[in-house]
């Protein structure tokens, strides 16, 4: 086979099948849900290196000479009841450019909408929205949401949610980095001073 899939629970009934699909040849991964309905695929274009990795493992990677893409499952938590699944580049010396593009498919029938820091009048109304959530995207199926007894349940609608970056350098030292989405296009910029001072 020329990738892996794990199916993933859901904390609604009748949802359908979700499942992630690894390409092995190429950092490539597909989120599908609702029985395939919505098919988003998340791929690195800047790294075509060969996975070393097993489907066992819940852990894929891709090597290049200067950077690696690695990909992995992460558990349910709060906020997160579905568990999630994290994208990671790691650079193996300092890069040439703090963009890092990632092209998405099958996003046609999707809404995407970026979550800016909240208004001071929406905190004092007492709304709260997490550090990695200021600044992400939430993805929502265009036409479907709710449920009807015996037919899939779209609940919200809502079909993946897209976090900050936080980038970790090997000492430790961390950053928000910054999200950007335009015609299938993902940007992560990640500021240029902190690349000029990690350590790799």
């Amino acid at each position: 086979s020329d990738m892996f899939a794990m199916s993933f629970a859901t904390s609604h009934k009748d949802m359908g099948e979700q499942k992630v699909e690894i390409m092995k040849d190429k950092p490539e991964i597909h989120f599908k849900k609702w029985n395939g309905e919505v098919d988003i695929g998340v791929s690195y274009e800047n790294l075509a290196a060969e996975a070393t990795a097993s489907s066992t493992s819940e852990r894929t990677e891709w090597k290049g000479e200067k950077e690696e893409v690695h990909a992995y499952s992460l558990p349910a938590t709060d906020g997160m009841e579905d568990g999630g699944y994290e994208i990671d580049v790691v650079l193996l010396e300092k890069p040439e450019t703090n963009l890092f593009d990632f092209t998405l498919t099958g996003t046609d029938n999707l809404d995407f909408f970026y979550q800016p820091e909240l208004t001071e009048d929406e905190v004092k109304e007492g709304a709260v929205r997490p550090e990695n959530v200021i600044g992400s995207y939430a993805v929502y199926y265009k036409n479907k949401k709710d449920h009807r007894e015996g037919h899939t349940n779209y609940a919200t609608g809502k079909a993946v949610h897209i976090y900050r970056p936080k980038i970790k350098d090997a000492a430790g030292s961390e950053v928000w980095g910054t999200l950007a989405y335009a015609k299938g296009i993902l940007t992560v910029e990640v500021p240029q001073d902190f690349l000029d001072t990690a350590t790799y």
